[in-house]
């Protein structure tokens, strides 16, 4: 896969968690996933006020979070471990049709910038006839939504693919408005080899902070 963001590669000799990297590297189902929900109320409030989609809102803290959280920018290459300086992101996109597209959505500066610019890819995205739209590199978060219905936890279809490049993939159900505050369902998964559960920890802790930002 062709990226877009530069990278530098780890030296894995001296890298923290280069002994759990070596005991997950060979696992068939390298991920684990972790079920959860955050509490979005002063981003969906602002999003309501500014007429801005909540949806494209709640995607553009989501990548602010990951790129501001290592752990989601490393990847694996070969046998080497890199990291990228910069993601952007890429999600499903549920077509006219009825049937999804994995459209990328590239990062901006701001959340105006990013909804101006990724409610017009998704747009032509719904009629068009390709699976895949965008850039689809291994610099890119992974993202998917089922806004149906309640959900508790979502786990991801994986392949058996030794070149897997250990994506970050990152779901969301229902948001639940209640009095008081929104929540939004969210399950995250990560390849151990490159992260551990503490790594979710500081993604949702960069996760509320940019939330808590938006109603700056």
């Amino acid at each position: 896969m062709i990226s877009k963001y530069t990278k530098q590669t780890l030296d894995l000799e001296n890298w923290t968690r280069a002994e759990q990297y070596r005991f997950f590297r060979s696992f068939t189902q390298p991920f684990f996933n972790v079920h959860t929900e955050v509490d979005i109320t002063p981003l969906y409030h602002r999003c309501k006020q500014q007429g801005t989609s909540i949806f494209l809102g709640y995607l553009y803290a989501t990548l602010q979070a990951a790129r501001a959280t290592e752990t989601l920018r490393l990847r694996l290459e070969g046998d080497q471990v890199v990291l990228y300086d910069g993601l952007d992101l890429s999600t499903t996109v549920l077509k006219h049709n009825q049937t999804i597209a994995f459209v990328s959505l590239p990062y901006q500066n701001t959340l105006q910038e990013f909804c101006a610019s990724s409610r017009q890819i998704i747009e032509e995205a719904k009629d068009s006839d390709q699976f895949f739209i965008g850039h689809q590199g291994p610099d890119l978060l992974h993202l998917t939504t089922l806004p149906w219905f309640k959900s508790t936890g979502i786990e991801h279809a994986t392949s058996v693919n030794p070149e897997e490049a250990g994506i970050p993939k990152i779901a969301f159900g229902k948001i639940e408005v209640q009095p008081g505050h929104v929540t939004l369902p969210l399950s995250v998964a990560l390849h151990h080899a490159l992260a551990d559960g503490y790594h979710v920890h500081l993604f949702l802790e960069q996760l509320n902070r940019f939330v808590q930002e938006s109603c700056a």
